[in-house]
């Protein structure tokens, strides 16, 4: 199982830990790390760590990858689609 841990954004190197994957042949992709920088940008605090929990319930195996999924877009909202589809292309980069 992979672990996605986004990081609070506060210290260096922490956020986005064990979600970036290799450069060679991301294509137009977002890497781990440029996507919890995006999405922190874009959420309320309140939703980023909402986010931040359900990763972390699934990294901890309380809740499925659907689960995970189905949260993310109602934290996300409609007007976070964009952040939606990344979040869907990591889960799946890194699905075993």
């Amino acid at each position: 199982q992979p672990n996605f841990g986004g990081g609070g954004g506060g210290g260096g190197g922490a956020e986005g830990r064990g979600l970036s994957p290799p450069q060679a042949g991301t294509g137009g992709t977002i890497d781990g790390k440029q996507f919890f920088r995006q999405a922190r940008s874009q959420l309320s605090y309140e939703a980023f760590n909402d986010f931040l929990s359900n990763i972390k319930k699934l990294n901890n195996q309380q809740q499925t990858r659907e689960e995970t999924l189905d949260e993310a877009r109602r934290i996300f909202g409609p007007e976070g689609q964009h952040l939606y589809k990344e979040f869907e292309l990591l889960l799946n980069r890194h699905a075993v």
